[in-house]
């Protein structure tokens, strides 16, 4: 069963709805909420089991309704161009306007609908809770109009509402709208003379007879909109946006998760935060490694007082060292790891400097101790750890002992 949830709203903010089984006619349901009263979704709830698609049908008298001639324009163009094709028949200006084109048809035309941007947001707030996609949007003055007649005259009640059929439109002027019942004598004849000679359809109530003009019943709008075409509705601008003509409703699946999705993003932004953060503190280290090493190589090679990077640096000190004992296994760098190895955890003895003798391979070491003693603990060490250590005097200097010792490797 294939039906549909009609919602219309009129000039005074109320919002009526029914439901239409499309076949018969027949109106399943209906109902009513006034202005400012909550749209509670449960009340109808219940009746929209069936429903398809919901027709929202606006208040005439508060949409521009057009048509517009782009015969060689795609979707995009069409939307840029819009506007501007029917700025002058606007009352009001762009910029607090929203203005969409609808489908292109087989001559080229397209609808062009307008309404005040504050405005079609309150009814998007009004029926979103309750429309079941796709939704397609359309004055009420298209769902009463005769498909067939160069004008349409359809008493709604509270106001005249009036279309011009295909062949009286002008692109870019006024296609239809609604008006004051008091006004309808006054303008009753310019709108007769815009339908050309054509065929004019009038409500019965409206009082109103002559060659060209055919009386028809007042109809009710739900059941008109209904009744028409599916391709006529599809071609109808999408004022409420394009997500509405989808029937997947992103913004129902996606409720629930935002909290979820706002805490994952909220991780998100704080590792990215941290990654950022561990990556400044690590090039600051790297930049310290590097201002140090250039300075080891300064205080090591004075004489060259060029400009060097870091790993120049490194890679001169490499050679210089490799220079002194033969490379990366030199005897120099085994005694000196020997020596540190003899006086580790020895605050007793401390190292003066150090001299290295190539030809000997051996290390000549003035050192600082209190006692004769100390160099006889160090004696014992070096026995352990299977270095050569020769005693090369000592004498007093103020409450220290200054000593000489040579160390070399077994």
């Amino acid at each position: 069963m294939s039906q549909d949830l009609i919602l219309r709203l009129d000039g005074q903010g109320a919002l009526h709805w029914s439901v239409i089984d499309r076949a018969s006619g027949e109106r399943r349901a209906s109902g009513l909420f006034e202005a400012g009263e909550a749209v509670e979704t449960p009340d109808i709830a219940g009746q929209t089991g069936g429903v398809d698609r919901t027709l929202v049908l606006l208040p005439s008298e508060d949409v521009f309704l057009s048509t517009i001639d782009l015969p060689a324009r795609g979707e995009r163009e069409a939307r840029q161009a819009a506007p501007y094709m029917i700025e002058e028949a606007l009352a009001s200006s762009l910029l607090v306007t929203a203005v969409e084109p609808g489908a292109r048809d087989e001559d080229g035309r397209r609808w062009v609908v307008a309404a005040d941007r504050e405005t079609l947001n309150g009814w998007i707030a009004r029926i979103e809770t309750l429309a079941v996609r796709p939704v397609h949007v359309l004055p009420d003055c298209v769902a009463a109009a005769q498909r067939d007649v160069a004008l349409t005259l359809f008493d709604r009640g509270d106001s005249i509402l009036w279309l011009y059929g295909a062949e009286a439109r002008k692109p870019g002027e006024p296609a239809g709208g609604a008006m004051d019942p008091g006004l309808f004598g006054k303008v009753i004849s310019p709108l007769v003379e815009g339908a050309g000679g054509g065929t004019v359809a009038v409500s019965t109530s409206l009082g109103l007879a002559g060659e060209n003009f055919r009386q028809v019943p007042r109809g009710e709008l739900d059941r008109m909109a209904s009744a028409l075409p599916a391709e006529f509705v599809a071609g109808m601008p999408a004022l409420m946006g394009e997500r509405f003509r989808t029937r997947f409703d992103w913004g129902g699946l996606l409720g629930p998760l935002k909290r979820p999705l706002a805490l994952a993003a909220g991780l998100l932004v704080a590792f990215c935060a941290l990654m950022a953060g561990e990556g400044v503190y690590y090039r600051l280290q790297a930049e310290r490694f590097d201002a140090a090493s250039v300075a080891e190589f300064r205080a090591a090679v004075p004489e060259v007082t060029r400009r060097v990077i870091p790993a120049e640096a490194e890679r001169l000190l490499d050679a210089r060292l490799a220079g002194l004992g033969g490379g990366e296994a030199s005897p120099f760098l085994q005694l000196m790891a020997a020596l540190a190895e003899l006086t580790a955890d020895n605050e007793a003895v401390r190292i003066d400097h150090v001299r290295y003798d190539q030809a000997r391979s051996e290390l000549s070491v003035s050192a600082l101790y209190s006692d004769f003693a100390d160099f006889d603990a160090l004696g014992a060490r070096a026995d352990a750890l299977g270095i050569v250590l020769n005693d090369g005097g000592a004498r007093e200097s103020g409450s220290a002992i200054e000593g000489e010792f040579t160390v070399r490797l077994r």
